[in-house]
């Protein structure tokens, strides 16, 4: 065993152990906001320091808004409008991924987190222009769009569900903690194999793992975007 994917199956079970001990809480609101922040502060915790982790809502230069985020990864490079309450109101161009965080996913439980992954698809940059610096198989002007849930159906159960939805809905990544990882099989993330939609590892821990290298590589990079910041005022 690699020693990342020997980490992650440590971290794999620290997470799933403090998800248990959230339950003491007895209050579903409290409950799910905690658990966001479980992997809120090990994102914080363990990627690349160029970017932000914060939860929020999306808008883009003609006023359009996403649903609420339960975690953002924003470039420290662009500004944001940060709040007291912990929600800020993010400008697209800063946006590199979004993640939905939830207790359990069965498959009659995904259309409303594939409306919030089609809300920030439907977003638009007010600029395609700019430079990077390090992997550049990723799209720089793509956001990322990430599900993780503590428990829930099969992935050949979530995966057969995904066939009911438009391209624009459904996730790039899909992480379970107890089944595995579902990753977009088009050659973005890596080169494609067989002819699924996705890549399907069943294993929590080369899940987590491959996860921690997706977002390395995309947040890793020196990335300048382009804003037409009058477009925000005019």
């Amino acid at each position: 065993m690699k020693p990342l994917v020997e980490y992650c199956c440590g971290a794999v079970g620290s997470i799933i152990a403090q998800y248990e001990m959230t339950k003491v809480l007895g209050h579903s609101a409290t409950m799910g906001s905690t658990r966001e922040k479980l992997i809120q502060d090990f994102l914080i915790a363990h990627l690349p320091q160029m970017t932000n982790a914060v939860s929020g809502v999306i808008v883009d230069s003609s006023g359009a808004r996403s649903k609420q985020q339960d975690i953002v990864l924003v470039l420290k490079s662009i500004p944001r409008l940060p709040f007291a309450s912990g929600h800020d109101l993010i400008l697209q161009e800063g946006v590199v991924a979004t993640f939905e965080i939830k207790t359990e996913i069965t498959p009659s439980l995904l259309e409303d987190v594939f409306e919030n992954i089609k809300s920030v698809r439907g977003l638009k940059s007010s600029s395609l222009g700019g430079a990077k610096l390090g992997d550049a198989t990723w799209p720089y002007a793509r956001i990322l769009t990430v599900v993780i849930t503590y428990g829930g159906s099969s992935l050949d159960s979530i995966l057969r569900k995904f066939d009911d939805f438009s391209d624009s809905s459904i996730p790039d990544v899909y992480l379970d903690f107890k089944k595995g990882i579902l990753i977009r099989n088009e050659g973005l993330i890596y080169p494609v194999s067989g002819s699924g939609s996705y890549l399907v590892y069943d294993d929590p821990s080369v899940g987590l793992a491959r996860l921690l290298t997706i977002l390395s590589k995309i947040t890793g990079c020196l990335l300048m975007r382009d804003v037409k910041w009058d477009d925000y005022v005019d």
